[in-house]
């Protein structure tokens, strides 16, 4: 029998030797990740022969439904239904799932204990982060302009997926010189794309930082495994990176956000990790606010602020004790434009 997708996207990821062709549903519509609900209009998608469910099945096993067999206009086919009503489909949360699948079928072509069972949750962050990489892609002026064409994709496996992935990849890749590289075995730890923000309060003159236990410096074998940073969280939804950093002030810090000046948005580390990081300092008012401890139970978080004067602040970098990227570079670009943002606040 033929299975039934919404999406062409979608299908070719998770059965790319099947012939789809396209189908429609009467009486049927879809949800806002694309499974079929139960409706009263037309819901156009594509069906194919598969012989090989593997990844279909661990795709769609993420949901709550099941196959069933229904009517289509090329006659009976296997849709996976699931309860609720009929939702926008939109084109980015197209291209997330297209990505999601294309990670499925990944994973079920060589599962082993740690990328088993699929945590989507996980595999939704990183395509989004992946979406957002396509829009934001930086400009062209000094590099080469190569891009992802001029890339050549022998193997990709996903050996490690939880709530971080791993990434093998055997690739070839365009020279300077014109020519191609020879292949290069390449591990890359992925993770989604993530906001930081140094709050501080152009009056006061105040900074905040906060302190937490990092399992990255501990791995490391760092004897002081806590570290100071600028607020930080994950993209770990659709929401813009400015709402991420309302809500992560707000959780590790107790702060209202006044307003954001960005940073930069960059790579700290891109040989080995895809992670994106979106920067900004956060202007607050810090009259009334003091230190204290903060952070989600539901996500084991145990975070310290420090209400330190802009003085003090610098001192640690000369210290060593800011030893954080992020909040090395925010410091740096506050010492830059400090005296804008003073006078901005009547402070001058």
């Amino acid at each position: 029998m033929n299975i039934f997708v919404t999406d062409l996207g979608v299908a070719q990821a998770l059965a790319q030797d099947a012939v789809w062709n396209p189908s429609v549903l009467n009486e049927y519509g879809h949800d806002a990740v694309g499974c079929v609900v139960r409706g009263s209009g037309e819901l156009h998608g594509v069906s194919a022969q598969i012989g090989n469910r593997l990844a279909l099945d661990a795709y769609f096993a993420a949901f709550d439904g099941s196959w069933e067999t229904v009517l289509s206009d090329k006659g009976a086919v296997s849709a996976y239904v699931v309860a609720g009503d009929a939702a926008v489909f939109s084109e980015h949360d197209r291209q997330v799932e297209r990505f999601v699948a294309q990670d499925v079928a990944t994973i079920s072509a060589a599962p082993t204990e740690a990328n088993q069972p699929l945590q989507r949750a996980g595999l939704v962050m990183g395509a989004r982060s992946r979406v957002r990489a396509i829009k934001d892609s930086a400009p062209i002026d000094v590099r080469a302009g190569f891009d992802v064409g001029d890339v050549a994709l022998s193997t990709r496996q996903m050996p490690y997926a939880k709530y971080f992935d791993l990434e093998d990849v055997t690739l070839r890749h365009k020279r300077f010189d014109g020519s191609m590289s020879e292949p290069i075995m390449r591990s890359v730890l992925r993770s989604a794309d993530a906001v930081t923000v140094l709050p501080y309060d152009p009056v006061l003159d105040h900074i905040v930082l906060v302190e937490q236990f990092r399992p990255g410096a501990f791995v490391r074998g760092d004897v002081h495994p806590w570290v100071l940073e600028p607020v930080a969280g994950r993209c770990d939804g659709n929401e813009p990176v400015e709402v991420v950093a309302e809500r992560e002030m707000v959780e590790e810090a107790g702060l209202t956000l006044l307003s954001l000046e960005p940073v930069a948005n960059h790579y700290p580390s891109p040989g080995c990790l895809s992670e994106y990081l979106y920067s900004f300092v956060g202007l607050v008012d810090l009259s009334d606010a003091q230190a204290g401890v903060h952070g989600l139970e539901t996500e084991n978080e145990d975070i310290r602020t420090h209400f330190l004067s802009f003085d003090k602040a610098m001192e640690l970098i000369s210290s060593g004790e800011a030893d954080n990227g992020p909040l090395l570079l925010s410091l740096y670009w506050l010492a830059a434009n400090r005296a804008r943002l003073r006078e901005a606040a009547g402070c001058a």
